[in-house]
């Protein structure tokens, strides 16, 4: 952010902010992994095809609804939506604990939870006790100490509720695009902040979880083509996934280590 520029939306740098790329970047990642991930079909499930790549479309379609917001200068609206994103993330993550600590074919091949809100009869867990899910279970124990959940990453909810819940004046007034307001850089900060966060928290987890979702095109194009695969070409790292991982987790260098040795792909 440059130092002082009013970042009223009518202003040339308002649309030039860098949360707006930050956003293309996150889009382009789950757009790959969209794509990347279809083929693999999850344990636990009855369904044609992977829902998790669903998801995964969801949430590119939910960052361009965030970036549209942003836009117009809709800014509270916008922080509604990134809540919204984040507790889909979670959902995603806590349903794939649910299929690694309960899947057994040989009781059933779905598990209840997941088919039942698949189905929609019945709701997801309150945030409090997938945290506590994800604290305990043997799947993601060991990822879970390093992220500040009652410090960091409760701010970032509390502050993203005070915009659902429209608990301050404030909020309702930064989504009126035609009203100055001397905090409206910060708030296109905040949204950066937290989505950068936020992105962090899921690329962990996906590359701690999901590692084979982000394989390369190399290997199915060589057995598309009736060809033996180069030997190892199953754990060669998409583009896409190699770049997040460079831009969101490579600069934070003990835990970038700590994932590359976890994740079963290759990472540079």
């Amino acid at each position: 952010m440059v130092e002082g520029i009013n970042y009223d939306i009518r202003c040339e740098a308002y649309p030039n902010h860098r949360v707006f790329e930050l956003i293309n970047k996150m889009k382009d990642y789950y757009d790959g992994l969209a794509e990347t991930s279809f083929s693999f079909i999850p344990n636990g499930t009855m369904t044609f095809g992977n829902y998790e790549t669903y998801v995964y479309m969801s949430i590119s379609s939910t960052l361009d609804s965030i970036k549209t917001l942003l836009k117009k200068g809709h800014i509270s609206d916008a922080f509604v939506l990134i809540r919204k994103l984040f507790d889909t993330i979670l959902v995603e993550i806590y349903f794939h604990v649910m299929r690694e600590e309960k899947y057994d074919w040989m009781k059933s091949l779905v598990v209840k939870e997941l088919d039942e809100w698949m189905k929609g009869e019945s709701w997801i867990p309150r945030i409090g006790e997938i945290q506590k899910v994800l604290k305990e279970s043997k799947t993601t124990k060991e990822l879970y100490p390093w992220f500040p959940w009652d410090t960091k990453l409760k701010k970032i909810r509390d502050f993203l509720d005070n915009h659902v819940h429209a608990s301050s004046y404030r909020s309702i007034l930064l989504n009126c695009p035609t009203i100055c307001i001397d905090k409206r850089a910060k708030q296109l900060e905040n949204a950066y902040s937290i989505l950068h966060q936020i992105m962090v928290f899921h690329l962990a987890f996906l590359f701690y979880l999901d590692g084979p979702y982000m394989m390369a095109y190399d290997y199915m194009d060589y057995r598309d083509c009736g060809m033996e695969p180069p030997e190892g070409s199953e754990s060669w790292l998409a583009s896409y996934a190699q770049e997040a991982f460079d831009e969101f987790l490579k600069p934070h260098v003990k835990f970038a280590a700590f994932i590359k040795e976890r994740c079963v792909m290759e990472i540079k």
